[in-house]
């Protein structure tokens, strides 16, 4: 008809589409696709939304030495946890599919399914001497599992003190405090605070650890060589 676009033909790519465990579609979840070429040395990355149908569309990848794409899916403002693996699942979440994706012709086609919920926890670490909120180093480790071995990370609040934030699976987590700011310089811990956090899917939480940095004990260090407790 006079006046009308013909709809764009897809050359190459992936076609797909996420769906929720119950197997309705998820509209405006994330999908990151990944190439997976052992011979290039790095990664090309493509980020899209799901529309409301739950479908998306990848393009190709030309500049890949392969046509191998690795898939994942999350919706984390919905606490939808990233399918796939991560150091502290217990296994795979939902699906983390990989494909030969087409470079032209037809699309490749597949599905991501999410699977697990996870908790939203914001941080900030409280030092009582001043009633500041302070930069930290905060080591996290999820309490042992029974057949499943985690790993760690380390994250960091701001310098003006403001949390750092984390999407995690369900379960019991130990919060370590490793490194603190002592007015304009940053000292190690020898033994930092800790806290325990057991999380619930679903769940969204603000809490503090709080911190006497005086009491602290330090590790000796290129901005402390000497050990000595922080004197604020």
């Amino acid at each position: 008809m006079v006046g009308q676009q013909a709809t764009p033909q897809l050359s190459g790519g992936i076609s797909g589409i996420v769906r929720y465990p119950d197997g309705m579609p998820s509209g405006g979840a994330s999908v990151i696709a990944e190439t997976d070429c052992g011979d290039m040395g790095f990664r090309l990355v493509h980020e899209v939304k799901t529309s409301m149908d739950g479908t998306f569309y990848i393009p190709p990848f030309h500049g890949a030495s392969c046509n191998r794409v690795r898939l994942s899916a999350d919706k984390k403002e919905d606490l939808w946890l990233p399918t796939g693996h991560d150091v502290f699942y217990e296994g795979e979440n939902g699906t983390s599919t990989i494909v030969d994706a087409s470079w032209i012709g037809s699309p490749t086609v597949t599905e991501i399914k999410l699977r697990n919920r996870g908790a939203f926890l914001a941080l900030r670490v409280l030092d009582n001497a001043t009633g500041r909120y302070i930069r930290a180093e905060l080591n996290v480790e999820r309490t042992p599992v029974s057949g499943s071995k985690f790993g760690s990370m380390l994250i960091a609040t701001g310098r003006d003190g403001s949390p750092d934030t984390l999407l995690l699976p369900a379960g019991e987590y130990v919060i370590t405090v490793t490194q603190y700011s002592c007015g304009a310089a940053d000292y190690f811990t020898a033994r930092g605070p800790q806290k325990v956090l057991t999380l619930q899917a679903g769940q969204r939480i603000e809490t503090d650890i709080s911190v006497d940095i005086r009491l602290i004990k330090p590790m000796k260090s290129y901005s402390n060589p000497h050990g000595r407790p922080c004197k604020p």
